[in-house]
């Protein structure tokens, strides 16, 4: 079973397997109201949402390389974004979905 997950997680990584856009929320209601509202919150909905639900990251939680791996992998995955905006996204995700301690 774990090497399933591992197969399947590795999949995701490499782009094989592309997840699919979140549906659309209901009119009024923010469809992304579980991302913290800090700065670069707008960026990685932008960016991120061409591909999969930007919420997928609330599930993670990593330190600031952890995630610069992240949108590295996205970026060669074929996220389209400026260096400045992968680097918002990184410092955003870094502080809304820290490392555990």
């Amino acid at each position: 079973m774990r090497s399933l997950s591992l197969c399947i997680a590795g999949l995701l990584m490499s782009g094989a397997v592309m997840a699919q856009p979140a549906p659309p929320a209901a009119p009024g209601t923010d469809a992304n109201a579980a991302l913290p509202a800090l700065p670069g919150r707008e960026v990685l909905i932008q960016v991120c949402s061409k591909c999969h639900s930007p919420l997928v990251v609330t599930k993670q939680q990593l330190d600031a390389a952890g995630w610069k791996d992240v949108v590295n992998q996205m970026a060669n995955n074929g996220a389209k974004a400026t260096d400045a905006q992968f680097d918002a996204i990184v410092t955003y995700l870094a502080a809304a979905f820290p490392a555990s301690r």
